[in-house]
């Protein structure tokens, strides 16, 4: 009975989480109700409401519908009594258990930021504007950033938060999960959207769609959200590294392509102002410093601020009072590891049982990512209460509710998911636990999914598992450690498939018992031992295939994800999947690595290399150790570059690491130093067997970051972290004498060194923290070495410094991710050339290095890029991807390889320019392959003519073709005619054509007038197979037929009406007799051009009204063709009788985005296709009927695909915003990037990568 002499509960005496404890259960005692009875009543579990009770912890935010129909079970039924509880818990809500004082928390820690949040929401004011400016233009805008960006916050807390005031704006929050159009749905209720709605939706984690969902769900949950009024606002947030999974979706690619808020790394006012702004409205003082502390330590990304964040509130919760200081900094572990230990302190609160099931549970929530990073998963609670008993479910709900009160998950109602994919990479226990079984939680989510789906079915039989999945699931269920993770569910799907399976073996034995009555008894008992034995050994390979199957596409996914950072070893990974098993993954993966430039890899087995320099000649490399422990030098030759062998045995002699590598202009003498304080030479006259010069050189004071000889050989600076410059005279290697006095700088240590080429004048990097300079001196007198002017100011440190072989001026590299150039002809009055070279580059500029022609400028830099820039244009010729910093780069001698290294230790040798042509300035919308000669023809705003001789290293065999006056530019339309003589080419904003001769590439001319007859845009030229005929489609509805064989005076023979709108291409069979046009209105007219003069108009096919026929080709023998449409689908046709063209097979389905070529191989049995969406599909095509898939990949930049086979069908051209040259053969291929490889990819590197994948030798010998 309530005690009377007790007071009533009031929410309004509820200031702290033991008030609402207290009065939480007097509501209760009134209540006369038990905790079990209100669990049961309102659907809460026990051990959650008895937290709740005993102030253990306290409802979410997200869980007051929940509370207050604890409430209402408590007698609380008045709505203005009720929302009095509910905000007097939200109060409390934001007061950490932890914190002796009370205080609303100022930080959210790992939680985003919700609506009601917004006081609390700094620095992204600038961004919130920009969503709000979309308002107006209705539609999808795409939201999009990286994980821990502060989407969520962004769109919660600023945009939802901005709306909240404006009646006339309502809106709705929408998170996927795994039934998207069933959440939508749900979220909308019966609301009903008509034209002139502002409504605004907002999709937040819309890249669950991807990881949660099926196919089918997905593309509902697409058309629905491109099916609401023009009017309604829908702003979708989504993970970047998701973005090659949208642009799968044609839809979803165009709004990225027009409207995109990119989220990306705050500036550091931001930064600022959400470090201060919360702690301002708190009242609360931050200690001078601390804030710089932060700003030094936070990694330079968006990706930091939910580790920022959450250090921000466990800073809070260690101070006191009103002031927060750098002591609870550091007793919150800092950026490096307050989520770490939240985490840890969390988890050694649980006994050993809670602590197994805290395992079983979180690595439930993770999304194990094959070609993206892991992600966070949302689980039902049923997933996670499923076959517990009561007592069980009090365990769950324990360790649950423990993580969620330290805000490392979230929870409601109905499921329970990770606060952030942060947790994923910050909680080491928590990222071991996934390393270590990364196959297995691949095996358990797959079974998970595949359980769901056959409970959705209704058990559906055909849903259960069967051979090598069944197998695969089967084996890892077996294993004592995972058989506790499955659920009753799971357990019941794999049971029910186990059993179908040993139903249909003992289905097999009754036919074989059968056969056994019906031939006898001794001889079916043989063939019944033997159909058994057979059936086994059958299931076993089945078994392992399909398991190769899954590994191969695993190993060619994780290549995927690594060839923009280090494509030497995606090569290696994608010839392993394909050694494992040739799946079209991994073909795919093989073909994509052929169009790119592959580096030799040159590793050190163990240990990382640091400094590096290849002699003069470009046969020697040598290179230092990074680590303390490892401070000798090695020889590599590069006499076959790409196959660099080790030189002799390491070079000792040094006690510290080595920053300072330099060949003297001969090759003969190395010079090396760093931490030790001195310079040693080295004679490698003999590489095999290097020798020691003279005594080390001493004199500077402290370690030595550059050396550098003369190009004369007579001399050899080495500047140290002092600030000194010291020379030597080393005209006599062995005998080195000093020269006059060392040289300081003004302030800061000596970064880079370098002499002009008339070894006259050395120039200095310089710099501090802050700022940096380039100071110069002139040693044309080496004795008396005197400063030039002031030091040239740079506005942050300079780290490298470059002369041009063939010229005066000089390059300076810079923290700032400039590129500067001076002109030092007169050296007292140096003359800066121009803007920064680079300031694109947000990151530093470790190294520089010039061609011998002094054209090409390499610049390496810690983006983990090296780019070659052309000097003449100032434009970037390649861009070559490490996966750390640059840290060395040189040319090899010719100009045509180039080495690099990077922080990870790892040297590479590059083949330049790759299998690839670069368009800086426009598109490449055509190309085209000569018939007999090794020469590319390419066709954007003006036309190229390349030299293919050498697939990787083309090259312009000939001046451009230019749109003469009064043309602007070309329109990028080309054709090559049958003998590769001419071209012909349209112009831009006319619809004229042009004729050139190329039978010189290197005088190419125009031959004739303009043919202007079209007055509209022409799409697309061909010349005939015997070349006597141009045809043109123009989007004034007509094909245009011209009798070219007199090249300077076509005469126009017919004009052709499909009447079915824009013509947008053309193609004419293999012997000129027909030709077929494809329309903006889906029609294929078919005509007899036999008599040119007197076409026939044969058949109009239509394959599907209003899809528009964008691509044709027919196949060299000319009896089928195949057309390519808007909607993403190909066709082929038997035209054998041309009157009567049939359909063969089925629609081939799959391309996204409009087919814009299709290209057969000159044999016939392989078909290619293009997609605006930037996709290149090949199929084999030997029984056109039932065409197979080869290779399906996406060209950089997701930009159009137009392709072209070479005669010889070896190489494959796809262009777009540069050209790709492509080997659809997978074993030249593997051949190739043997032949190129270097080091190969080794176990370690393998297992680390993919653990479940076998290690075998990828290349022989």
């Amino acid at each position: 009975m309530l005690d009377q002499n007790a007071h009533l509960p009031d929410p309004e005496r509820i200031v702290s989480r033991e008030d609402l404890a207290r009065e939480l259960s007097l509501l209760r005692a009134q209540s006369r109700k038990s905790i079990r009875e209100l669990g049961k009543s309102v659907g809460v579990p026990f051990g959650t409401l008895g937290g709740w009770f005993r102030g253990a912890y306290l409802p979410m935010a997200s869980q007051a519908d929940l509370f207050e129909k604890v409430l209402a079970q408590c007698g609380v039924t008045d709505p203005a009594a009720r929302d009095a509880w509910v905000q007097a818990m939200l109060r409390v809500r934001r007061l950490p258990g932890r914190r002796a004082a009370g205080g609303t928390p100022p930080f959210r820690g790992l939680e985003c930021f919700q609506p009601e949040d917004a006081d609390w929401f700094f620095g992204r004011d600038a961004l919130t504007g920009s969503l709000l400016g979309h308002l107006d233009e209705g539609g999808l805008i795409m939201v999009v950033g990286p994980s821990g960006s502060g989407k969520s916050s962004l769109l919660r807390a600023g945009l939802i938060a901005s709306l909240s005031g404006t009646p006339s704006r309502p809106w709705l929050l929408v998170i996927p999960g795994s039934n998207p159009l069933r959440e939508f749905e749900t979220v909308l209720g019966e609301r009903r959207m008509d034209e002139g709605d502002r409504l605004v939706i907002v999709v937040d984690q819309f890249e669950e769609i991807f990881t949660s969902a099926t196919e089918s769900d997905r593309l509902e949950f697409i058309d629905a959200l491109y099916a609401l009024p023009s009017t309604i606002s829908v702003f979708v947030g989504m993970r970047a590294d998701f973005y090659p999974h949208a642009l799968r979706y044609p839809a979803l690619a165009a709004t990225l392509q027009t409207r995109q808020v990119v989220v990306g790394p705050m500036t550091e006012p931001e930064l600022r102002e959400a470090i201060e702004g919360p702690a301002r409205r708190a009242k609360l003082d931050i200690d001078d410093g601390l804030v710089e502390l932060i700003m030094r330590e936070i990694a330079p990304s968006s990706g930091a601020l939910p580790l920022l964040s959450h250090t921000l509130l466990t800073t809070w919760e260690h101070c006191r009072g009103h002031r927060m200081g750098i002591e609870h900094y550091r007793a919150s572990g800092g950026l490096e590891g307050a989520v770490a230990r939240s985490a840890e302190a969390v988890y050694a609160e649980l006994t050993d049982a809670q602590k197994t099931l805290a395992r079983r549970l979180l690595i439930r929530m993770i999304h194990v990512g094959v070609d993206t990073a892991d992600t966070r998963r949302r689980v039902e609670r049923d997933e996670l209460f499923s076959a517990a008993d009561d007592d069980q479910k009090d365990q769950i709900d324990h360790v649950l509710d423990r993580f969620v009160e330290r805000r490392l998950l979230t929870s409601d109602a109905t499921s329970v998911q990770i606060s952030h994919e942060a947790l994923l990479l910050a909680w080491p226990r928590l990222r071991s636990w996934i390393d270590t079984d990364r196959v297995g939680l691949r095996v358990h989510r797959q079974l998970t999914e595949a359980a769901h789906s056959w409970q959705a079915s209704d058990y559906d039989g055909g849903v259960l598992y069967r051979g090598g999945r069944l197998v695969t699931a089967g084996e890892w269920a077996a294993d004592p450690v995972h058989g506790t993770d499955l659920n009753l569910l799971e357990r019941k799907f794999l049971d029910a498939s186990l059993e179908q399976r040993r139903s249909e073996q003992a289905t097999e034995l009754r036919r074989a018992r059968r056969l056994y009555q019906l031939l006898g008894a001794l001889a079916v008992l043989a063939l019944l031992a033997a159909g058994l034995a057979g059936y086994s050994q059958w299931k076993r390979v089945e078994a392992d295939e399909s398991r190769d199957l899954a590994i191969s596409r695993h190993v060619a996914a994780t290549a995927n994800r690594l060839k923009d950072s280090d494509p030497a070893l995606a090569a290696q990974l994608t010839l392993a999947a394909y050694r494992i098993a040739p799946t079209l993954e991994a073909r795919s993966a093989l073909m994509d690595v052929s169009g790119e430039p592959v580096a030799t890899r040159i590793v050190r087995p163990g240990k990382a290399l640091q400094a590096v320099a290849v002699s003069p000649s470009g046969h020697l490399m040598a290179a230092a150790g990074a680590a303390m422990s490892d401070m000798n030098i090695l020889l590599w030759s590069l006499e076959d570059p790409h196959r660099p062998v080790r030189v002799g045995a390491p070079i000792t002699g040094h006690t510290g690491p080595i920053y300072a590598i330099a060949f003297s202009p001969d090759g003969h003498v190395l010079a090396t130093a760093g931490v030790d304080k001195v310079v040693r030479l080295w004679d490698l006259t003999d590489p095999a067997h290097p020798k020691p010069l003279g005594a080390p050189l001493t004199g500077p004071g402290e370690q030595v970051n550059a050396l550098d000889f003369s190009p004369d050989g007579a001399m050899l600076a080495a500047g140290d972290q002092n600030g000194v410059v010291h020379l030597w005279s080393v005209a006599v290697p062995g005998q080195a004498v000093p020269i006059g006095r060392p040289l300081t700088v003004p302030e800061g240590g000596v970064r880079a060194l370098a002499f002009r080429s008339d070894s006259r004048v050395l120039a200095a990097g310089i710099g501090t923290a802050t700022d940096g300079a380039v100071q110069l001196w002139d040693v044309g007198t080496p004795a008396a070495p005197r400063p030039i002017g002031k030091p040239l100011p740079v506005p942050s440190r300079v780290n490298a410094v470059i002369f041009n072989p063939r010229s005066d001026v000089l390059v300076a590299g810079s923290n700032d991710g400039s590129v500067r150039q001076w002109d030092t002809a007169d050296p007292e009055h140096v003359r800066a050339l121009g803007e920064p070279l680079i300031n694109a580059l947000s990151e530093w500029i470790n190294v520089l290095a010039f061609n011998s022609d002094g054209t090409i400028l390499a610049v390496g830099s810690a983006d983990n890029t090296a780019r070659l820039w052309d000097l003449a244009t100032r434009k970037k010729v390649v861009a070559l991807s490490h996966p750390e910093p640059v840290t060395a780069v040189a040319f090899r001698h010719g100009d045509q390889m180039i080495v690099t290294n990077s922080a990870e230790g790892v040297a590479r040798v590059w083949t330049m320019p790759g299998p690839k042509i670069l368009s800086a300035d426009q598109p490449i919308w055509t190309v085209a392959f000569h018939p007999t000669r090794p020469l590319l023809v390419t066709a954007g705003s003006d036309a190229r003519l390349w030299d293919v001789t050498n697939r990787q290293g083309p090259r312009l065999a000939g001046p451009p073709l230019t749109a003469p006056p009064p043309y602007d530019r070309l329109s990028g339309i080309m054709a090559l005619s049958p003998d590769g003589r001419t071209v012909a080419t349209g112009t831009r904003l006319d619809s004229d054509i042009l004729l050139w001769d190329i039978s010189d590439p290197s005088h190419p001319v125009q031959l004739g007038l303009p043919l202007t007859e079209p007055k509209e845009l022409i799409e697309l030229i061909k010349f005939s197979p015997d070349g006597k005929l141009l045809a043109a489609g123009s989007d004034d509805e007509f094909v245009w037929l011209w009798d070219v064989r007199d090249l300077r005076s076509p005469k126009l023979v017919a004009v052709l009406t499909p009447r079915a709108g824009n013509v947008f291409t053309v193609a004419f069979s293999p012997d000129g007799r027909t030709l077929v046009a494809g329309t903006q209105d889906g029609a294929i007219p078919v005509w007899d051009i036999s008599e040119p003069t007197r076409p026939a108009l044969l058949k109009t096919i239509m394959p599907a009204r209003d899809d528009d026929v964008y691509s044709l080709a027919f196949d060299p023998k000319g009896t089928v063709f195949a057309s390519g449409s808007g909607s993403g689908t190909v066709r082929f046709w038997d035209i054998a009788d041309r009157s009567h063209p049939r359909l063969l097979g089925q629609p081939l389905a799959g391309p996204d985005g409009r087919i814009f070529t299709l290209a057969y191989a000159p044999d016939g049995r392989t078909l290619a296709a293009g997609t605006g969406a930037g996709q290149v599909w090949t199929w084999d095509v030997t029984d056109s009927s039932k065409p197979e898939t080869q290779i399906f990949l996406h060209t950089p930049g997701g930009s159009s695909s137009i392709l072209a086979f070479s005669p010889d069908g070896r190489t494959l051209a796809s262009a777009g915003g540069d050209v790709r040259l492509w080997d659809p053969d997978p074993e030249r291929t593997a051949t190739q990037i043997c032949a190129g490889a270097g080091d190969p990819l080794t176990r370690s590197e393998l297992q680390e990568l993919v653990s479940d994948a076998p290690y075998q030798p990828i290349c022989p010998g």
